[in-house]
């Protein structure tokens, strides 16, 4: 759902729509509208809403986040100088450095050591679906999220900024099992001359 123009310009340009739409619907509402009158009014507010709000949310986020590629340069420099004789260069790489997690890491930032509902990380990466798992995989990178839940609401939290190094055999071990080039066999190999364990 995220655009490619600047966040003001999409909130600038959804906002009246957004307006519109939702007036729409509560005339709607009010006029005891049939069903599929109702359905129609109710399916476009939420499109056009979710996706104002998501501008307007972008907009009060860094367009990038110095402090989420530093952390992430850091478990890449930790993968390389602890596997680097053991592991082929180009497994070496950390996951988890596209745009979606850092944006989620810079929401969770703003909030340090408090919790954020999973539905504002929802809005703000325009996706219902991954986005909780990719909150998730913020915690395999080595950040400290917790996630859990305050009056049956999810939320997740950014307890502080450093890193715990332990995870990064088992990242090591994940990007060797998803290589392709890879034989099972020559996996066993590679995990063994490194010293990690195949469980896990």
């Amino acid at each position: 759902m995220v655009s490619q123009q600047p966040p003001q310009d999409e909130w600038q340009q959804l906002k009246p729509d957004a307006e519109h739409a939702l007036s729409h619907l509560l005339s709607e509402i009010s006029a005891h509208s049939d069903p599929q009158s109702l359905f129609e009014a109710y399916t476009y507010a939420k499109d056009i809403t979710a996706r104002a709000i998501q501008a307007r949310m972008l907009m009060h986020l860094p367009s990038e986040s110095p402090q989420f590629r530093s952390l992430h340069a850091r478990v890449q420099q930790r993968m390389r100088s602890h596997y680097k004789e053991t592991i082929p260069e180009r497994l070496l790489g950390a996951p988890y450095g596209g745009k979606t997690h850092e944006r989620l890491f810079s929401l969770l930032h703003e909030s340090l050591a408090r919790p954020v509902p999973a539905a504002m990380l929802r809005i703000v990466t325009g996706d219902d679906v991954h986005t909780e798992r990719r909150a998730r995989e913020l915690r395999e990178l080595g950040l400290d999220v917790d996630w859990y839940e305050v009056e049956g609401i999810n939320v997740y939290e950014l307890r502080s900024l450093d890193l715990d190094f332990d995870m990064i055999p088992a990242i090591v071990r994940n990007k060797v099992r998803q290589t392709k080039s890879l034989s099972k066999e020559e996996k066993q190999r590679v995990l063994k001359n490194s010293g990690i364990s195949e469980d896990g």
